[in-house]
């Protein structure tokens, strides 16, 4: 029963978490997860980027693992090769709670992104992304009140009427962003994008449907210099799905650690906040982020100190994550893509 219970706590929790979709504090060090329109925006040909993260560490025995990646190209076109085109791949697998309920997807990312002038400081992005998902969960590791046997433990068979395992779906997502670089260390990004536009059903049951409520999202950052080696970056991302709202906002600090490799140390922070039907709007953590870069490798870390109501149980520790990232450098690229 009491495996039970937690199963139940935790598909409620999978339900206020955005049925499960995947969630990262370092949401701009994941650029094809974050909006489809950003696929082939970076300063070079192509992008690599792998993170990971591990959540509620301290509340469940199984914690939530999530592991995702991306590679994404840029093809310049047009009259002088200031447009360009963007495609990619991304992928996570994501699994956790008693049953290892765990989410897989694998997804294919194009972009066209307009040149405003011929200088490459301005472009106007668009981006469309189709997926298949794969949802599964483990019912060997639960154990149900007919297994007692009444002395030694839970040996006996269950009857249990217990339903398919595993599903898969279609997913379908788009978006839009502009950007604009008017100088090299000044910079504005502001973007939109919907993912599960086709409604997808994730029901367990084969007669029942139940379909996913597409999640919007909002998102804006910035660069501006505060002195001659440090820059401000600030960010902000907001997700809506049905009645939950999440939002994030904070910044980081850049700081130039060498004028010869470029190398730099980013230091921020940030505050999320989220709504639901029950609870209405509150602070859920906060964020520590730092990041290293070095000529075309950058490596990510953040931690989240939980301060909702499961802060007993947590013990503050909400979640951490990894990222790193190469980028394959093109001088002749336009700067076109937030980063870290």
């Amino acid at each position: 029963m009491k495996r039970i219970l937690t199963l139940l706590i935790v598909l409620l929790s999978t339900t206020f978490i955005f049925s499960q979709d995947k969630h990262f504090s370092q949401f701009f060090a994941m650029p094809l997860n974050l909006n489809p329109a950003l696929t082939g925006t970076m300063p070079g040909k192509y992008r690599a980027v792998v993170i990971y993260r591990n959540q509620w560490q301290t509340v469940l025995d199984n914690s939530f693992k999530t592991f995702g990646g991306a590679f994404d190209i840029r093809l310049p076109i047009g009259m002088k090769n200031i447009d360009a085109l963007g495609a990619g791949v991304l992928f996570y697998t994501d699994k956790g709670g008693a049953s290892a309920f765990s989410t897989n997807q694998i997804a294919l990312s194009m972009a066209y992104h307009k040149s405003l002038g011929f200088r490459k400081k301005q472009y106007l992005s668009s981006g469309f992304m189709m997926g298949i998902s794969q949802r599964n969960s483990n019912f060997d590791d639960l154990t149900f009140n007919d297994q007692f046997d009444g002395e030694s433990g839970y040996t006996l068979s269950s009857d249990e009427p217990l339903e398919r395992n595993n599903y898969t779906y279609a997913d379908l997502s788009a978006g839009v962003n502009f950007s604009t670089r008017p100088e090299k260390r000044k910079a504005l990004h502001i973007g939109a994008a919907i993912f599960h536009a086709n409604f997808p059903n994730v029901s367990f049951t084969p007669d029942f449907v139940e379909r996913l409520d597409p999640l919007i999202s909002g998102h804006v950052s910035g660069q501006t210099p505060i002195s001659r080696k440090i820059d401000l970056l600030p960010r902000l991302l907001v997700y809506n799905q049905g009645a939950n709202l999440e939002a994030n906002a904070g910044a980081n600090f850049k700081f130039l650690l060498s004028d010869f490799s470029g190398a730099s140390l980013h230091v921020g922070a940030l505050a999320r906040g989220v709504r639901d039907i029950k609870n209405g709007f509150g602070l859920d953590a906060a964020i520590l982020l730092v990041a290293f870069e070095i000529e075309s490798i950058r490596v990510g870390f953040s931690y989240d100190s939980n301060v909702s109501s499961l802060v007993r149980s947590s013990s503050t520790f909400g979640a951490f994550e990894l990222s790193l990232s190469y980028t394959g450098k093109d001088e002749n690229a336009g700067v076109i893509c937030p980063t870290f």
